[in-house]
């Protein structure tokens, strides 16, 4: 039997589990252990994105070849935590593979590399969300205290790369960009593209009645209706929508998300000072339990980040979810975006309003076009990111990282088509 042990602070949920139970039905000779916290403040850091903080207590499950068991999870001082019990419980497991969920640079990976010692011939698989590195620390315009605490961090952090790199059996990230910096930094073994969320297609997927539903509630009629599912920060180019909404039509945007007060009141006197209060409809945060619902009374969705010197767009679920919901999406050059959407999809040059401002009106003035571009969008987000998807071409990943072998097929999850469908 092939035992893997699986680790992340989200697996406390059902959704982020889902797809690991799918990989241990696949196989009644592989056996899957997640470790998720004891206790853990859901939404602490990103409430944004998952609303009100909340305080949950882990469930342990034993079913057949599938398992939660429950670690304690410390809050490290930048953004990060590790366990004071984790290796313990991974060496009474003794697993074959060892995988870390997270971003390279956490304190939790350093932990697991001295059990590359103590459990002969485990394998150790590194997760990183990352996006391109800020490869040198500018002085220019900041204090020579703020400049030298800058530097500091980023030796620190580039330290821990380094060793993480040396000692991982195959790194798995999000898009071209990680690859490409995992590259420059000096990796050498296999890199694979293949998130670690993904879309559960069983959910989000088009449904009349609940565009029925949402239109009737928001009172949208026969309106063509934009929308969008974000966080609402100035990175996220929303302030860039606005700007480029058609001057004239029957249309409607559902801006469905939140942020904090300052820059809730920033987009609410933008709309205004746009005399666009009675288009634009502001949901507030909406429950990923409901999103599938909102993105089904849309007719046209919209992503369109814009880059910062420490943030890009790594890989974003409200896009894939968009795609699976059978919509044409509207996405900059930012990022992950591209990949996500791919050559079939609709892109602009990141920041350009105008162009941004001619595709919406185009999808407006073509609806059956657009619709057929959605129809593209929903067949690319199953074969390349529904969570079946994903779930299938990670075991074939499995079987070759065991045996010590690479094959470059796999390397792209947007492109490998897996052996065994789920």
């Amino acid at each position: 039997m092939l035992k893997i042990v699986i680790i992340n602070h989200t697996f406390q949920k059902d959704y982020f589990c889902k797809r690991w139970k799918m990989l241990a039905e696949m196989d009644p000779e592989l056996d899957v252990t997640l470790l998720a916290p004891t206790t853990f403040l859901w939404g602490d850091n990103k409430r944004l994105t998952y609303g009100d903080v909340e305080k949950i207590k882990g469930i342990e499950v034993d079913e057949g070849n599938f398992h939660i068991k429950l670690i304690e999870m410390k809050p490290h001082k930048f953004c990060s935590w590790t366990s004071p019990d984790m290796c313990e419980k991974i060496l009474k497991i003794n697993p074959d593979v060892i995988y870390h969920i997270g971003h390279h640079q956490q304190e939790s990976v350093l932990q697991l590399i001295p059990l590359k010692k103590k459990i002969k011939n485990v394998k150790l698989l590194t997760f990183s969300m990352r996006g391109p590195t800020v490869m040198k620390v500018e002085r220019e315009g900041v204090s020579l205290k703020r400049y030298l605490l800058r530097r500091a961090l980023f030796e620190y952090n580039m330290l821990k790369t380094r060793i993480v790199l040396n000692h991982s059996d195959a790194i798995f990230c999000h898009y071209p960009d990680g690859r490409d910096c995992f590259r420059e930094e000096g990796y050498t073994g296999p890199i694979y593209m293949q998130t670690q969320v993904g879309v559960d297609t069983d959910k989000f997927r088009p449904d009349a009645e609940a565009r029925k539903r949402i239109r009737e509630k928001y009172n949208l009629g026969d309106a063509y209706v934009f929308g969008s599912a974000t966080r609402f920060t100035s990175d996220k180019g929303l302030s860039d929508v606005i700007a480029a909404l058609p001057e004239n039509g029957n249309w409607k945007y559902l801006m469905m998300g939140s942020g904090l007060p300052e820059e809730n009141e920033a987009i609410k006197n933008q709309i205004h000072e746009s005399g666009l209060d009675d288009k634009i409809i502001l949901t507030g945060f909406i429950d990923w339990h409901d999103m599938s619902d909102y993105w089904n009374a849309l007719d046209c969705a919209v992503h369109v980040p814009r880059t910062t010197r420490t943030w890009v767009e790594t890989f974003s679920l409200s896009v894939v979810q968009a795609m699976a919901t059978a919509l044409p999406i509207i996405g900059d050059d930012s990022g992950s975006v591209p990949y996500e959407i791919g050559a079939e999809g609709i892109i602009i040059p990141e920041g350009d309003i105008a162009e941004l401002r001619s595709k919406m009106q185009w999808v407006m003035d073509n609806p059956e076009e657009a619709k057929k571009i959605g129809e593209k969008m929903q067949k690319r987000a199953e074969n390349s990111f529904s969570i079946r998807h994903l779930t299938a071409t990670f075991y074939d990943t499995l079987q070759d990282i065991v045996k010590g072998i690479h094959d470059s097929a796999k390397e792209d999850m947007a492109t490998y088509i897996p052996k065994q469908e789920i």
